[in-house]
């Protein structure tokens, strides 16, 4: 029986990673979705505490032959499928790109956390080499024989709870006004905790305990000028530490982001290991929030326009829950970016380090005078789209258009897909989605407002004339030699403001000077003839532009 992965790695050098040698142990060549179904089964086998499904291995017990960019390549599909499809998370407990001499393995390791697990929602089991799906009589039976989900917060631990941070839980919980907090009775306030059933937990201990955590402020040159470390994870969620926060002069952070970066960091650190290094960074126009995390967290790393959620601190969530600390909806992450962004801030990110056994979660939240161009550019879309949400998406590709489309893509889950489609295919909002490039760019009136604060800058006459060709050959063959002020904004890429309706018709008076065209009835003009072409790919820009008007082409 192989212990761990050193074991897997010497018995691939010696050319015995062999199945029928190691009863815990599957090889297969490459990784293919539908492995996930094995590693479902190995986890629901209870005859060894771990299990080893290693990738790139032939059935021969050597390697494969695979290089280390197949080996990060295909470790990030696997992380991605696992995300996605295995329930519980946690019974993948690792996985390891391995090198033996030049050549690269991927060692996963599975271990049964106390629950049956799934693949893509259905539990299988393995005989030999048979996998097989199990019935749900099968279900039951391992189920009844296992401990349930391994839950750090709902381990015993004997600790001593700081009095005022209990009782201020208490207060909360009996604001909350759930029918069980309304029996809350007993003077004593660790009454909540036995009650709520968190007392002589690792939850309350991480709670009101002696569970540590850091606060760090610098001066504006970067350095320390403050570092204190404390104790009991609930100074974070009392409503005056976060009013210290928010009341930071001259960084406006919203007290509704404040709350729900500062629940998700307690609600999700993985306490495993030092007491999750939970470390609040203070800097004059920013705050940064780390915690440990496991590995899956990953998936949810910038998923700003997303519902999804998943902890592995159940009992410390449900707590929470109940004194309605936390949000029930998975609208946490919504939440702290769209409150950023209606301050006039930078977009909040979150960058994932590594931290030995574990990663770090480290979200930036930007503070410091609002950027009036930005709320303009809010207030702008907000009129053209009339929908809160489309609003949001538009200012946010604002905000992501130095990223290709394909990384945007991933801050964005199925709830919120529709949307964001429909806002990529518009052609009246702050953005142009360019598909050749996979690149967004500004819109001329959100350009021309975001570089210069005004709504509307009328065109230089290479632009006129660039414009003018442009319509001349659209219209010619779309609209019967006809050109509207409407048209005029479109091509242009301007907003519809009154200033911007005003200056497409005074561009199109300056054209009837011109004679470049004659007024054929109310709103609209005839094209009289073509201006020398100018050097750009017409038919290109023609094809661009239908593109914008079909959305169906552009997703």
């Amino acid at each position: 029986m192989l212990k761990n992965s050193d074991e897997v790695i010497e018995a691939l050098k010696c050319a015995k990673l062999r199945e029928h040698l190691h009863t815990n142990l599957e090889v297969k060549e490459d990784w293919q979705l539908r492995h996930g179904e094995k590693l479902s089964a190995l986890a629901n086998k209870l005859s060894h505490l771990v299990y080893f499904l290693v990738i790139g291995v032939t059935d021969e017990g050597r390697a494969a032959g695979h290089d280390e960019k197949w080996a990060r390549k295909t470790e990030e599909v696997i992380s991605q499928h696992i995300n996605v499809n295995l329930d519980p998370t946690q019974s993948c407990a690792l996985i390891e790109c391995k090198e033996v001499a030049g050549v690269w393995t991927i060692v996963i390791t599975v271990k049964n956390v106390g629950e049956v697990t799934y693949w893509d929602g259905i539990a299988f089991s393995a005989s030999g080499t048979t996998l097989a799906r199990m019935e749900p009589e099968e279900v039951l039976k391992l189920r009844l024989q296992l401990p349930g989900l391994f839950d750090f917060s709902n381990q015993h631990i004997k600790s001593q709870y700081a009095p005022e941070l209990v009782a201020d839980f208490a207060s909360r919980v009996k604001e909350a006004g759930h029918p069980l907090e309304i029996e809350i009775k007993g003077s004593k306030e660790n009454s909540v905790l036995l009650h709520l059933g968190i007392a002589d937990r690792q939850a309350a201990r991480v709670l009101f305990g002696r569970c540590r955590f850091r606060v760090v402020k610098y001066d504006a040159q970067g350095d320390v000028i403050e570092n204190r470390e404390e104790f009991g994870l609930f100074k974070l969620l009392r409503r005056e530490f976060i009013g210290t926060l928010t009341s930071i002069q001259g960084c406006q952070y919203s007290s509704k982001a404040i709350k729900e970066a500062l629940s998700n960091a307690v609600a999700h650190a993985a306490y495993f290991e030092n007491d999750g290094e939970v470390v609040i960074e203070i800097y004059p126009t920013k705050i940064v929030l780390s915690n440990l995390c496991i590995r899956e967290s990953l998936y949810f790393a910038n998923r700003w326009f997303s519902r999804s959620h998943k902890t592995v601190n159940g009992l410390l969530m449900e707590s929470l829950r109940v004194a309605k600390i936390v949000d029930e909806l998975g609208r946490g992450k919504h939440i702290i970016f769209s409150e950023s962004i209606k301050q006039g801030h930078r977009a909040p990110e979150v960058v994932i380090e590594n931290a030995g056994k574990y990663k770090r979660w480290k979200l930036t939240i930007h503070g410091g005078n609002s950027d009036e161009k930005y709320l303009r550019l809010l207030r702008r879309t907000q009129e053209i789209y009339q929908e809160p949400r489309k609003a949001l998406i538009a200012q946010a590709l604002v905000l992501w258009r130095d990223k290709p489309v394909k990384e945007i893509r991933n801050f964005v889950d199925d709830e919120f897909a529709t949307t964001f489609g429909e806002v990529l295919a518009g052609y009246d909002g702050p953005i142009v989605y360019l598909k050749d490039t996979d690149k967004i760019a500004l819109s001329r009136w959100a350009r021309v407002l975001l570089g210069e604060g005004k709504d509307s800058k009328a065109l230089s006459p290479g632009e006129e004339e660039g414009l003018y060709n442009r319509l001349y050959d659209f219209c010619s063959r779309h609209e019967g030699g006809m050109v509207t002020p409407k048209l005029i904004r479109d091509f242009a890429i301007m907003g519809n403001t009154k200033s911007e309706q005003t200056l497409s018709s005074s561009i199109l008076a300056s054209w009837v000077e011109k004679q470049w065209v004659e007024k054929a009835g109310h709103g609209k003009y005839r094209f009289l003839h073509k201006r020398p072409p100018d050097q750009r790919d017409i038919v290109e820009v023609i094809r661009w532009f239908e593109t914008l008007k079909d959305p169906a082409k552009m997703i």
